[in-house]
């Protein structure tokens, strides 16, 4: 077996462990939680054999281990369960609403990770120059500041007071007509149906947002770039390659670039999971139909399968992330395989 096999299998098998634990995490949370969902759902003027025979319904009055398994039962058959208050199964909930919230995350991504890789050789390149501090002084304001709040001026200066950027509310303004749910993502679908009119104003309603997810990430990946660019650039076969008169754009491009990025794509799989995963805020600010907004809602009303659902989609997407990092990893770094 060679060793990109072995490595791939090796990774494969160590997901095993992280997915249980999200699973049992994920479950544990929802009970800890202080309220009683039957009391939500059947309201409070109810007496206590009503209250006994609602919680026997939903499994409330079985042992929190017995709960477990039958949750663990329901998942091996991708079932994630039943929604009692929205009154339909929470598969079809997330089938209808997971499109959005991963088009936002990609389309955050495709911003932030060009931007931060530029960003940090930049202010490698220039260091202790204007361009760097620059670079640090508007990397520590995009993590210092909450997204939701960068978000609500953004709203205030681009919509309220300059008119340039759409309502807040949705994917696709009201007089439109969406286009045939192919993927559930609207630009892409608009795309797929050539649907022109439609396709600009979901790209134009997609831009604020996705801007306020990616500047936290911008922030603290372009930082992690810098470092390591200066770190390899300091280097002893660095100086032998300018010493030797190698162009400096293959240097920094061919040797340093590949080299720095090996601890930033660890950190970018990190920030890739707490995009497509920490959408909640920036969904709850923009109207944005998809599971962030969907998770807000279901944690108003005790809504435990949704919950959880919301809860293990997002510590499974970090798991995925964090693989595909490692598949990188090894790839831009073959000693990893060995």
């Amino acid at each position: 077996m060679g060793g990109t096999s072995k490595f791939l299998i090796l990774r494969t098998i160590s997901l095993i462990p992280t997915i249980f634990g999200v699973i049992l995490v994920t479950f544990i949370l929802s009970r800890i939680v202080p309220g009683n969902p039957a009391l939500i759902l059947i309201g409070p003027e109810v007496n206590g054999t009503e209250l006994k025979v609602l919680e026997a319904e939903l499994g409330l009055n079985k042992p929190l281990y017995v709960q477990f398994f039958i949750y663990l039962w329901q998942l091996l058959h991708f079932n994630l369960g039943y929604s009692y208050l929205l009154g339909q199964s929470v598969n079809y909930e997330v089938a209808l609403r997971f499109p959005a919230s991963l088009e936002l995350g990609l389309a955050s991504m495709v911003l932030s990770l060009p931007i931060a890789v530029i960003t940090g050789v930049y202010a490698a390149l220039r260091a202790n120059k204007a361009g760097d501090h620059a670079s640090r002084v508007l990397s520590l304001l995009g993590i210092s500041m909450p997204v939701f709040w960068i978000e609500i001026v953004m709203i205030l200066i681009f919509y309220t007071y300059l008119g340039v950027a759409p309502a807040p509310f949705g994917q696709l303004s009201a007089n439109l007509t969406p286009p045939a749910r192919i993927t559930g993502m609207e630009i892409l679908d608009s795309l797929l149906e050539l649907n022109f009119v439609d396709f600009f104003n979901a790209t134009w309603h997609i831009i604020l947002p996705a801007v306020g997810l990616s500047l936290a990430s911008i922030a603290t990946l372009s930082r992690v770039i810098r470092s390591s660019m200066l770190d390899v650039l300091n280097r002893d076969f660095m100086r032998t390659s300018v010493a030797i008169g190698l162009p400096k754009k293959i240097i920094v491009n061919k040797y340093a670039l590949r080299n720095a990025l090996l601890p930033g794509i660890t950190v970018a799989a990190i920030q890739a999971g707490a995009i497509i995963s920490g959408v909640v805020l920036t969904e709850t600010v923009f109207s944005w139909q998809g599971l962030g907004l969907f998770a807000v809602q279901a944690i108003d009303q005790l809504d435990y399968p949704s919950v959880m659902a919301v809860v293990l989609i997002s510590g499974l997407l970090f798991a995925f992330f964090n693989f595909l990092a490692d598949i990188i990893y090894a790839w831009v770094d073959p000693r990893v395989r060995l």
